[in-house]
């Protein structure tokens, strides 16, 4: 098989939440501003709705990732790193959606660390899941969970990802843009690297 190249998805998750939040958060300045003749609150609305979309602008943005899959690796490419994984390595590949690959990587950094292993170190523990993912999945929230519900309600959010498992117990949640071709290449691809 010649290699095969896929894209990352972006999924401007955060930043369509903050627009909603955003509108509300300007006419509720509006409103303060007629009933106390006070136009301290619009500014102060649209100040906190310029500043809220420049961040999950940022986040939203991410990283973009590329998968390459021939017929003896699958590689993993970001701007900072690239993972070459022989396909007798995979065990699988399946599709899971936002809040499920968000709650096993929880469950999997309770299961790997310490009793109290520190904010610092579940985040980096968390961070090796996601690194080749370009969607935000939510595992960080600026909104104390209320927008990552809101998210995860959104028709878009349940767009699957990929749970790549390797042998070596590694795991990676991939966010390509055709993600059932890839899990379907993908398995057949490892069935046949099997087979030699």
């Amino acid at each position: 098989m010649r290699g095969k190249r896929y894209r990352s998805r972006r999924q401007w998750y955060n930043t369509h939440a903050w627009a909603y939040f955003s509108a509300g958060l300007l006419v509720a300045g509006g409103v303060a501003a007629l009933t106390t003749g006070r136009f301290i609150y619009p500014i102060l609305a649209l100040s906190i709705a310029i500043v809220g979309m420049v961040v999950a602008y940022v986040r939203d943005r991410g990283e973009e990732c590329l998968y390459i899959l021939d017929d003896r690796e699958v590689q993993l490419r970001n701007a900072r790193s690239t993972v070459t994984i022989p396909l007798k390595e995979v065990v699988d590949a399946s599709l899971v959606d936002r809040s499920a690959a968000r709650d096993y990587i929880v469950q999997r950094a309770r299961r790997d660390l310490p009793s109290d292993p520190g904010r610092a170190a579940v985040r980096r523990h968390e961070a090796l899941f996601v690194r080749f993912c370009s969607v935000d999945i939510g595992l960080r929230t600026l909104t104390f969970g209320l927008g990552r519900r809101m998210i995860d309600r959104m028709p878009n959010a349940k767009n699957d990802l990929v749970l790549l498992r390797l042998r070596n117990g590694e795991e990676y949640v991939l966010s390509p843009l055709y993600n059932q071709d890839l899990v379907t290449n993908l398995s057949r691809a490892t069935r046949e690297a099997g087979a030699v």
